[in-house]
């Protein structure tokens, strides 16, 4: 596991807003707020300010379009909660 990813899952609440749209980013790739509102359900009074967070925990890079990237590949999130899941059984 990288160490931002480490670092992600210690700081983030999986309920919280930030690890939804940290999650999302990773998925579907860069996103513009809008967008990632539209797409999660999360109100955009909500997703600008788990953004801003994000950007400052460098956990995503803001784009030249405005567009927003995680930083962390959604392969890492996945290999992760399975080998997670597999040391549990």
């Amino acid at each position: 596991m990288s160490k931002l990813l480490d670092k992600a899952l210690k700081d983030l609440s999986p309920r919280s807003s930030q690890f939804k749209v940290l999650l999302y980013l990773a998925f579907k790739g860069p996103a513009p707020p809008s967008t990632i509102a539209e797409e999660t359900g999360i109100s955009p009074g909500t997703v600008r300010p788990a953004l801003r967070a994000l950007l400052t925990k460098k956990y995503v890079t803001q784009e030249m379009d405005r567009s927003y990237k995680s930083k962390i590949a959604f392969t890492e999130i996945v290999s992760d909660l399975y080998t997670n899941y597999t040391r549990k059984e």
